[in-house]
């Protein structure tokens, strides 16, 4: 398997102009010195018997590299003849030329990044896909969002969108495909067969022209990898049916959300702080869910045990077969298979609750 990634690694690298005419002359150089060394050890040996092949190596690298420390030099006819031939006849001509070859490369690679005409297959795994942009503002803070979080900073970040040139922000964990998201093509130098997430926003186009694509978006994912986690962003929950005959994992009516939250505020002062405290990776509380691996208690019962442990951490619903169950019936019987809704001050503390409770089951 690490053979086959680095041979497609290899294989792809040699298709680039740059990268085969550094390889070319990158050989040039090595022969020219590889052979000089031998001819100055055959030539030079018989009057420096103390003389290796690691000395005429030392002095044909040197020499190549115009350093020249003078440690070492040709006395006799043939190993200075061999030296101006090899040495500044063919290798000096062609050093420059791969230093001049790999800074072309560096340059041309930092521009197709930033102007998304990479191909992240060879590049970047286990990440997330980020579709459309709407907006830099947007883009931007769903990017750190996704940075600040615990369970998603490891994972590289790929934006796929054909409506900007450039990102005009640098960071080391994001890449830009600049292609179309309903072409297949865009999506394989994304490399979405490796990868975890594919998050859609709605682009900014008329809203019901925005959802279809967006569905449409949806569709041609579950074609080329049905195993991704996909969230799609609606921007009406009127267009919810939409997405009904589509393999969706969730689909976010961010307008309604928004809506809702600002006519909130006008009956019920304050509540908008607290909803964007949960929501954003800011101080204090957020929610989140976690997996539990306790069977034969009930809801009530969570709730008291994590009273009694008096654990930082509040039980507020949970996650079941992708339907959320918010404040259930105290005798719901808690299943392995479920996600735990809560709010507590860091996600990091659950892992030590979790034994905590598990210690309290069995004990």
């Amino acid at each position: 398997m690490l053979f086959k990634f680095w041979f497609r690694r290899f294989r792809r690298a040699s298709r680039n102009r740059h990268i085969r005419r550094i390889t070319v002359a990158g050989f040039i150089v090595l022969g020219s010195i590889i052979l000089n060394s031998a001819c100055f050890y055959f030539f030079e040996r018989a009057v420096s018997p103390e003389l290796t092949l690691w000395d005429s190596f030392w002095l044909s690298f040197t020499t190549i590299t115009t350093v020249g420390y003078g440690d070492y030099s040709a006395t006799t006819l043939g190993g200075r003849i061999a030296t101006m031939v090899l040495l500044y006849g063919v290798g000096l001509a062609s050093f420059p030329y791969v230093i001049t070859q790999i800074v072309d490369t560096s340059v041309e690679r930092h521009n197709d990044r930033r102007h998304g005409f990479i191909d992240c297959r060879d590049l970047v795994e286990d990440h997330i896909i980020i579709v459309n942009y709407p907006s830099e503002l947007k883009v931007f803070a769903i990017i750190e969002q996704l940075s600040s979080d615990l369970v998603t900073a490891h994972r590289p970040l790929v934006i796929l969108a054909d409506n900007v040139d450039e990102l005009h922000f640098n960071r080391p964990d994001v890449y830009f495909v600049r292609g179309a998201p309903l072409q297949e093509e865009s999506w394989k130098r994304a490399n979405i067969e490796m990868a975890y997430a594919a998050l859609i926003l709605a682009p900014r186009i008329e809203e019901h022209a925005a959802d279809a694509i967006t569905a449409s978006t949806v569709s041609l994912i579950e074609t080329l990898q049905s195993e991704i986690r996909t969230i799609a962003e609606c921007t009406s929950i009127q267009h919810l049916p939409v997405f009904r005959s589509f393999r969706c994992d969730a689909v976010i009516p961010t307008n309604n959300i928004a809506a809702k939250v600002l006519a909130q505020e006008v009956r019920d002062r304050g509540l908008a702080h607290a909803v964007r405290e949960l929501l954003t990776e800011a101080q204090g509380s957020e929610l989140y869910s976690e997996t539990i691996d306790i069977d034969g208690i009930n809801f009530g019962r969570l709730q008291s045990l994590l009273l009694e442990l008096q654990a930082e951490v509040i039980l507020v619903g949970l996650l079941r077969d992708n339907q959320h169950l918010i404040n259930p019936p105290l005798d719901l019987q808690i299943q392995r298979t479920d996600r735990l809704i809560l709010i507590g001050n860091r996600r990091s503390d659950w892992e030590s609750i979790h034994e905590r409770l598990l210690a309290e089951v069995r004990g």
